[in-house]
C-alpha cells in the first residue's frame, strides 16, 4: 500500500494532521492550520475535533478532481455502473467512462482512487481509535468518540472489499483476495487478507462500535449513533447472507424513525431535516461544494453543464413497474420533451424519463445533505432477509407492506411466495434507492449479470448502445472488480493487483 498520509480535517478544531515524512504531496514547512497528532490527542476537545474532521471528509473534494464530490462521488460511480440510470447523451463527459465500464478497470483513473481516499480516512480513524483511551476525560464520552471511529472503519473497509475484491459468496470459503485491514498507522505495505478474513474484522469492528455507542445522543445526523451503526451492520450482514443478523439489525436500526410525508418526497432528498435520513452529511452554507456536489450531477435544478447537457433518466422498464398511485412515480417525467418538465435552466435539454428526485439548494448553490443511509433501506433489508429464511415469509410481507403502502396507499399485502416475493422486494429496492449508490453493488452481491435494456429505434428510456458501449456483462467476470491504483501497487511489493 502506498504510504498512508494522515489527514484529519477537523470541522470544529480546524486541524490537519500529517506525518513527518518526505512526501512530495506536501511542502516542507507545515502551515499554521496543521498540528502534529500529539497536539490533537491530548484532550477530548481535540478528539472530538478529529472525529468531526472525519464527518467533514465525507463530503470533501478528493484528488483535486471535480467529480470526486466526497464519498457521494463514489456512490455516483456505483450507481452509474448499474442498470437503472441512463446517460442520454455524451455531451457532458463527467462519469461517462464509468457508465461505460472503463474507468474502474483502469488502474490510473480517478475512479479507482477511492482506494486511496478510503485508506486515508482509515488512517485518520486509527489515530483516533489508538489514542482515545489514553486521553483524560469521562469514559462514556471517550467510548462515544471511539464508537463512531470504529463504525467508520468498518464502513470504509466494507466499501473497499465490495469494490476491490471479488464478491462474497454466502456459504463459500471466500478465500479470494480481499483488502488489507488497517488497524494501526504504518508506512509498511500490507498484504491483502482474504475476503472472509476481511469481513471477520469488519464484523468485529461494527459490533464493537454498537457497544461503544450505547447511550450516545448525537449533535446532528452527520454523526454516527447506535442506530446508524446497526444500519451499517445490517448492510454488511446482507452482503454476507447472514439473514438473521441482517433482519435483526435492520429492525433495531429503524426504531424511532418515521417515514416522510407525501409532500416531503418533493423536497429534493437534500436535507437532514428529512425524517427518513438516518445518517447524512449536514453541509453548512459556508461550506459550498461548487460543481463537485452530488446534486451538481443528479439534481434537476442546479445550473451546471452536467445537468443542462446531460440530465439523468430512469430505465423505462423499471419506471413501468411503479404503480400509478405510488408517490415515487412523480420523480420521473416520461414526457419531459413534450411537457418541458421538470425545471432545468432555460438552455438545458430535456429527455424523457429524466428525474426530479434530487434537488440542489438553488440554481446557483449545489449543496445538499446527501443521505448515506435512509430508514427505507432498513425496511427493505429486513424484508429481504426475512423472505430468504424458512418460515418467515409472512413476516417479510408485513415489513414490506409498511414501506410499500406508505409510498402507494393502494398497495395491498403481497401474495407472492418464494423467489417471486424476493423479486418483488428487490424491485421495490431498485425503485426506492434509485440514484443513491446501490445498484452496481446490489448486482454484484446477488451474483447477477448486468443487463441494460436498449433504447428502441431512438426512443428514450433505454440505454443507447453507442453511448453505454457495455449493455451486458456476465456475472462473476473480472470486470466486476475495480483495479487497485497503480501508485499503490508500485510502492507496496506486498500488494497483489486484481486480474486484468
Amino acid at each position: 500500500m502506498k504510504k498512508i498520509r494522515i489527514y484529519i480535517l477537523a470541522l470544529v478544531a480546524g486541524l490537519l494532521i500529517i506525518p513527518t515524512s518526505c512526501s512530495k504531496d506536501f511542502l516542507e514547512t507545515r502551515p499554521t492550520d496543521q498540528l502534529a497528532a500529539g497536539d490533537v490527542f491530548n484532550s477530548l476537545t481535540g478528539a472530538w475535533g478529529a472525529i468531526n474532521g472525519v464527518h467533514r471528509s465525507m463530503y470533501n473534494q478528493y484528488n483535486s478532481v471535480q467529480a470526486h464530490g466526497g464519498m457521494a462521488g463514489m456512490f455516483n460511480y456505483i450507481e452509474f455502473m448499474g442498470t437503472d440510470v441512463l446517460f442520454n447523451t455524451t455531451a457532458n463527459g463527467w462519469y461517462l467512462n464509468s457508465y461505460r465500464w472503463v474507468d474502474h478497470r483502469n488502474e490510473r483513473s480517478n475512479q479507482v482512487l477511492y482506494w486511496t481516499n478510503l485508506y486515508r480516512m482509515i488512517s485518520n480513524l486509527n489515530q483516533i481509535i489508538n489514542n482515545i483511551d489514553n486521553i483524560t476525560g469521562p469514559e462514556t464520552e471517550k467510548r462515544h468518540v471511539k464508537g463512531q471511529a470504529l463504525a467508520y472503519r468498518a464502513w470504509a473497509h466494507f466499501m473497499l472489499v465490495q469494490l476491490y475484491a471479488n464478491r462474497f459468496v454466502p456459504g463459500a470459503a471466500n478465500s479470494q483476495p480481499g483488502v488489507p485491514y488497517m488497524e494501526v498507522v504504518t508506512f509498511e505495505g500490507q498484504e491483502r487478507l482474504s475476503v472472509a478474513e476481511t469481513y471477520n474484522k469488519i464484523n468485529t469492528d461494527i459490533a464493537a462500535a454498537i457497544t461503544n455507542l450505547d447511550g450516545y445522543t448525537r449533535a446532528n445526523k452527520s454523526h454516527i449513533n447506535k442506530s446508524v451503526a446497526q444500519a451499517i451492520q445490517a448492510q454488511i450482514a446482507l452482503v454476507q447472507g447472514n439473514w438473521n443478523l441482517a433482519a435483526t439489525a435492520a429492525n433495531a436500526a429503524r426504531q424511532g424513525f418515521s417515514f416522510m410525508s407525501t409532500a416531503q418526497h418533493q423536497d429534493g432528498y437534500n436535507s437532514v431535516s428529512n425524517p427518513e435520513f438516518m445518517w447524512a452529511s449536514f453541509v453548512q452554507e459556508d461550506q459550498t461544494q461548487y460543481f463537485y456536489s452530488f446534486y451538481a450531477y443528479m439534481s434537476h435544478n442546479f445550473n451546471s453543464t452536467a445537468i443542462r447537457q446531460s440530465p439523468k433518466s430512469i430505465l423505462k422498464d423499471l419506471y413501468d413497474q411503479i404503480t400509478p398511485t405510488d408517490v415515487r412515480k412523480t420523480f420521473w417525467y416520461p414526457t419531459a420533451v413534450a411537457s418541458q418538465q421538470p425545471f432545468v435552466q432555460s438552455n438545458g435539454v430535456r429527455y424523457n424519463y429524466m428525474n426530479s428526485k434530487f434537488k440542489a439548494v438553488s440554481t446557483s448553490d449545489s449543496r445538499g445533505d446527501f443521505p448515506w443511509i435512509r430508514v427505507a433501506e432498513m425496511y427493505l433489508i429486513e424484508a429481504e432477509a426475512l423472505a430468504r429464511q424458512t418460515g418467515k415469509e409472512d413476516l417479510a410481507k408485513d415489513v414490506l407492506l409498511l414501506l410499500a403502502k406508505n409510498r402507494d396507499p393502494q398497495y395491498v399485502r403481497s401474495t407472492n411466495t418464494g423467489q417471486a416475493l424476493i423479486n418483488e422486494i428487490l424491485i421495490q429496492r431498485r425503485i426506492e434507492l434509485w440514484g443513491e449508490g446501490r445498484n452496481f453493488t446490489d448486482l454484484k452481491r446477488l451474483g447477477l449479470p448486468l443487463v441494460r435494456p436498449e433504447a428502441v429505434s431512438g426512443s428514450m428510456g433505454g440505454h443507447v448502445a453507442s453511448i453505454a458501449i457495455i449493455l451486458n456483462e456476465p456475472a462473476g467476470t473480472n470486470n466486476w472488480t475495480w483495479m487497485i491504483p497503480r501508485a499503490e501497487i508500485d510502492t507496496n511489493p506486498n500488494l497483489e493487483q486484481n486480474p486484468a
